[in-house]
């Protein structure tokens, strides 16, 4: 789990998340709407279910009432208000199923093929340094790299 990523802790418990999910920078999950407080006296619950190897994009939002399969990629900044399936990638707001994951990952891979690779040393918990920053961005000519 990222920084900034908020799980609803006033309904936590109505939160299941699975094994292998990642939850990128400013994640917010809701298992609560309170719209309906001020006119109805209560507050809406919804039980909310991420399931296994799901990667959620930075800054989106899960409504409550959601449940979100298996080996789904959703995209960054999106709010998710609907069921999203197993083997997708889903982006918009709202979010929706644009492809297939296996799809998704055969064009990374195409990408990737033709792309600089960089090792672990290229990160911040390894201490990257300002020269190693230089060389990826001059290798990147065409913006896009991969590192471990």
């Amino acid at each position: 789990m990222q920084r900034e990523v908020i799980i609803d802790y006033s309904h936590s418990w109505h939160i299941e998340i699975g094994d292998d999910v990642t939850l990128a920078p400013r994640v917010v999950i809701l298992a609560h709407d309170a719209s309906t407080r001020q006119k109805l006296g209560y507050t809406r619950l919804g039980r909310v279910k991420i399931g296994s190897r799901v990667f959620v994009g930075a800054g989106s939002i899960i409504l409550p009432s959601v449940t979100i399969g298996d080996d789904v990629v959703i995209g960054a900044g999106n709010v998710v208000a609907r069921d999203v399936p197993s083997g997708v990638v889903a982006a918009g707001n709202p979010a929706r199923v644009i492809r297939t994951i296996q799809s998704y990952f055969q064009d990374k891979a195409n990408e990737m093929a033709s792309s600089p690779i960089f090792d672990e040393t290229y990160t911040i918990r390894r201490d990257v340094t300002d020269e190693m920053k230089r060389e990826m961005n001059q290798k990147m000519k065409d913006r896009i790299g991969y590192v471990v």
